[in-house]
């Protein structure tokens, strides 16, 4: 029996996908039962940074609020604190987080992104101060 080169990457490429989808299934399973067990409202960082981010994906609207809300915990943290890019960095995906808030979600979920974008521009202050 032949297999052409072509078909037989195909086969691969398919192989790879599903052993992805497989380990993303895996993880969000794991992110959830975590949720199940957790008391709080919201996980804290470091823990809620992979839980939310691993749920953010497959139900954006759900998480965005408290994956951005854990983001803006975590940006303004003393681990960081010393740290201007990693801070920016959490912010910025912050932001992009808040974009799936819906519209008619809680006002204090709304106005995550007034949070958010208060704390960027309090460290491009601070950023342009250091720059003197």
């Amino acid at each position: 029996m032949t297999v052409h080169k072509d078909v037989a990457d195909k086969d691969v490429t398919r192989t790879d996908a599903a052993r992805g989808d497989a380990a993303h299934r895996d993880l969000v399973l794991k992110a959830r039962v975590r949720l199940l067990s957790h008391n709080e409202w919201v996980l804290d960082a470091p823990e809620g940074l992979w839980v939310y981010r691993a749920l953010f994906p497959a139900s954006p609207r759900v998480y965005a609020y408290k994956l951005a809300h854990v983001l803006w915990t975590a940006a303004g943290s003393p681990r960081v604190a010393h740290l201007p890019e990693a801070r920016r960095a959490l912010l910025e995906e912050a932001l992009a987080a808040c974009a799936h808030i819906p519209a008619g979600a809680p006002a204090h979920q709304v106005r995550m992104r007034e949070y958010v974008a208060a704390a960027l521009a309090g460290l491009e202050r601070q950023e342009g101060r250091a720059g003197r």
